[in-house]
């Protein structure tokens, strides 16, 4: 016994002073950082991922394409990456097939009818010297910003997260419906009329003549929406647990008159629904499907979500809080983001 412990020691040492010494190198290999290294913008004319699924017409195929250029340019023009020193701001594209989340958003149906949706990642790449004192960028796991367009579901986080078990296509169609229902994130700032930053790291653009893009659920349902999850779950599994959950929930709904079933839910932890009538921060939403204008083009521009630094709108926020040197040049970029430019990246009347 002495002997394996003995054994067992020395290879936990082996293998510390193993780990040890390899973060020692990647820190030898990577610490001459070049912050003041000339730039360039990284950014390669391709095509935007698989775009088949749509049926597309050459027109529209071509209309995408300068679409997306033009949102590219125009954060291009932003002073810090127009102008980069120390990294390289590499821009990846790609586009959002139907499987890709939920909240494909049909206009009409069949599928050739869907929004035609991307994404536009922005990465801070710094430049460092390696050994052999040749100039690289890292781009492993950096900072980056994210531009979604046409795609609901990136407008928000904090989405419900009920399970499927994969086996049953009624049971994740009534998942999928919960989980199209998220909490409402904090305002921060509004940068512009239709350009508003969230706490939940996401600067939303949206059109200011139409519907509201979000908009609260109700009390009932919600409580409706657990229901029938909960009772195709006990239909099919016959678990002892689901069906305890669901007098649960009835019970808690039968508390409410039927004026309270008509109020906005808000978040409420101390009950197994998570619903109170009570007004707090935390009210329930989900995305308004009339925020979409029907009458245009399905490669329209119609809503903008951009993942990024929003806690940098917050007061006395300074870059300079932020350790590594993307992370700052990523707050940089965000202070310097033109919220009217933005604006006039969505396609209107």
């Amino acid at each position: 016994m002495r002997m394996k412990t003995r054994l067992y020691l020395i290879l936990l040492v082996l293998i510390f002073d193993t780990t040890a010494f390899a973060v020692c190198l990647y820190a030898q290999n990577e610490i001459h950082w070049l912050p003041n290294q000339p730039g360039k913008w990284s950014y390669k004319h391709q095509l935007y991922g698989e775009i088949g699924d749509y049926k597309l017409t050459p027109g529209e195929v071509a209309g995408y394409r300068q679409k997306i250029e033009t949102m590219v340019e125009t954060f291009h023009q932003n002073p810090v990456l127009k102008n980069p020193v120390g990294f390289e701001p590499s821009i990846n594209v790609r586009i959002f097939d139907e499987n890709t989340g939920f909240m494909r958003t049909p206009l009409t149906k069949p599928l050739t009818k869907l929004l035609v949706g991307g994404r536009i990642a922005i990465l801070f790449c710094p430049y460092f010297q390696d050994k052999s004192g040749q100039v690289q960028k890292h781009c492993m796991e950096v900072t980056s910003c994210d531009i979604d367009f046409n795609y609901p579901k990136s407008t928000a986080e904090s989405y419900l997260n009920y399970g499927a078990d994969g086996y049953h296509e009624d049971l994740s169609a009534a998942a999928d419906k919960l989980n199209r229902v998220f909490i409402k994130p904090r305002v921060v700032k509004e940068l512009a009329e239709g350009v508003t930053a969230y706490s939940s790291g996401i600067i939303v653009v949206a059109g200011t003549t139409r519907p509201p893009y979000w908009i609260p659920v109700t009390i009932d349902e919600l409580f409706k929406l657990q229901l029938d999850y909960y009772e195709l779950n006990y239909k099919l599994n016959k678990e002892e647990y689901v069906s305890e959950i669901i007098n649960v929930i009835k019970n808690d709904r039968a508390t409410y008159s039927p004026e309270q079933l008509k109020l906005p839910a808000y978040y409420n932890s101390s009950t197994i629904a998570r619903i109170t009538d009570n007004e707090n921060e935390n009210p329930y939403m989900q995305f308004n499907p009339e925020y979409f204008d029907r009458s245009l083009p399905r490669n329209d521009v119609q809503i903008i979500a951009v993942h990024t630094l929003t806690e940098v709108y917050n007061d006395n926020c300074n870059c300079s809080k932020y350790n590594n040197y993307e992370a700052q040049k990523h707050c940089a970029f965000v202070k310097q983001i033109d919220a009217n430019a933005l604006k006039a990246l969505l396609d209107v009347k």
